[in-house]
């Protein structure tokens, strides 16, 4: 059986044809439902991307396997690639009886994907690599698993108590998803910023008490007069990329606030001072679901799903404010959010084969 898989450089997606391998014993054969983009290979295409010095450690497996190759993680190309996603199991390897976690494994099962590569027709994978579905969750839903198991799971351990104020840095997929975990938490205030006004509005619609666009006003200093100086309790960042979201969070939280911190920050932060976090007892929470190990990460996504489960969530709303394109456009897809990575207004874009 031949698949499309996608590979990406800086400045450049390529759509390639290859042969899939046959289904292993502890495998199966998925066909892709529907997959989305992630925020970080934005960043990659954008050639922003994480020094070979400053390369994470990793779960030994992983490790492992990069030093066998000789390169580092990030070393472009990178691919195949799509790591949101998710499809029906068509065929199941002999000794594949149970997902990890539980659960009987059958042919025709809805899955979400935690692993590489989903912009793709068909994959396969080991069995610790999907999850099923849960049942009474949407198909499109259950197809942002990996995306909406790291932002519903970061919603959850935030930190977020009864009457606390929080700033959501970031009011993307991630971040609408974590403001409306802080406003199901107690929040007394819950502020969102972003440099679109379209995210911001979403925002509002959900719960926000206010909103701030980073283009137009000092966001550190907006925070602070809303919270009459004090800054906020919990000061969320879901921007990532750039770090420009880590410095926004540090200037709004309060003494002895959280920090809680969401997006993937690959460049360096320059000038950076941790001051505060020794002097004002700032206490950090670094909210990344899938960086533990194996079955960690797997008993974090259903976690996070029983709350998807139970309706705690509008994934909805931003699904409607979310674009759609087929995988054969994919190029052009990269291309134009690249030219308007700040600006451009879909909260997920969803890649469809």
């Amino acid at each position: 059986m031949e698949t499309r898989v996608v590979t990406l450089d800086i400045g450049e997606i390529t759509i390639d044809t290859v042969t899939l391998p046959d289904v292993g014993p502890n495998q199966v054969l998925v066909k892709t439902h529907q997959a989305s983009v992630c925020g970080s290979e934005r960043y990659h295409y954008r050639g922003i991307g994480v020094r070979p010095q400053d390369e994470a450690r990793g779960r030994p497996d992983e490790r492992a396997h990069r030093l066998g190759t000789g390169c580092t993680k990030h070393a472009y190309p990178i691919g195949p690639l799509g790591h949101e996603g998710g499809g029906t199991i068509l065929e199941v390897g002999s000794a594949v009886k149970e997902y990890w976690g539980g659960g009987k494994v059958s042919v025709g099962d809805r899955v979400g994907s935690l692993v590489y590569p989903t912009y793709t027709d068909y994959w396969v994978a080991d069995i610790d690599r999907v999850q099923p579905i849960p049942e009474g969750v949407s198909f499109e839903v259950g197809c942002l698993y990996e995306a909406l198991t790291c932002a519903a799971w970061a919603a959850i351990h935030m930190g977020v108590k009864l009457g606390d104020t929080v700033a959501v840095n970031g009011a993307g997929f991630a971040g609408n998803v974590m403001l409306q975990g802080a406003l199901k938490s107690g929040a007394s205030q819950v502020i969102a910023i972003d440099v679109v006004d379209g995210k911001l509005d979403l925002a509002k619609a959900l719960g926000a008490h206010a909103t701030i666009n980073a283009r137009e006003d000092d966001p550190i200093q907006a925070v602070n007069d809303l919270t009459g100086g004090e800054g906020v309790d919990v000061a969320v960042e879901a921007v990532g990329g750039t770090g420009i979201g880590l410095v926004q969070a540090l200037g709004m939280v309060a003494h002895n606030g959280i920090l809680a911190l969401y997006g993937d920050n690959y460049a360096p932060v320059p000038e950076f001072c941790f001051h505060r976090f020794h002097e004002d007892g700032l206490e950090v929470r670094n909210l990344n679901a899938m960086h533990y190990t194996k079955l960690q990460a797997i008993e974090n996504a259903r976690e996070a799903y029983r709350a998807v489960q139970r309706g705690v969530f509008d994934i909805e709303i931003l699904l409607e404010h979310s674009d759609r394109y087929r995988l054969d456009e994919i190029a052009d897809v990269f291309a134009r959010e690249a030219e308007s990575l700040d600006t451009q207004r879909s909260i997920k874009t969803l890649i469809i084969p």
